[in-house]
């Protein structure tokens, strides 16, 4: 069973604003980008526990979905639904920004 994928606010924005980063260097990595975050939320909605849990805080998963973009999830197994919280670069304060 597929669960739903719900992003939250932040993760629309962090899409968007990775994108228009990456257009500036390259006309094909937003393109690359947005292939490869499609395939791991594919992933993810088919074995919503397959990668490890963030050991800063326990409540989000995380999966590096391109270079060092880094996607940070949670799952709701009584709902069925995956939430996507935020899509970070790992140079970021992750801790200070989950």
């Amino acid at each position: 069973m597929k669960y739903a994928v719900k992003p939250s606010v932040f993760a629309k924005a962090d899409r968007k604003n990775i994108i228009r980063y990456l257009e500036q260097y390259s006309a094909a990595a937003p393109v690359k980008f947005k292939q490869a975050l499609k395939k791991y939320i594919e992933i993810i909605s088919d074995t919503p526990n397959m990668f490890s849990k963030y050991s800063n805080d326990l409540t989000y998963r995380h999966v590096v979905v391109f270079g060092s973009y880094v996607m940070f999830y949670a799952v709701n197994e009584s709902e069925k639904t995956i939430y996507i919280y935020r899509i970070l670069h790992g140079a970021q304060d992750i801790d200070n920004i989950l």
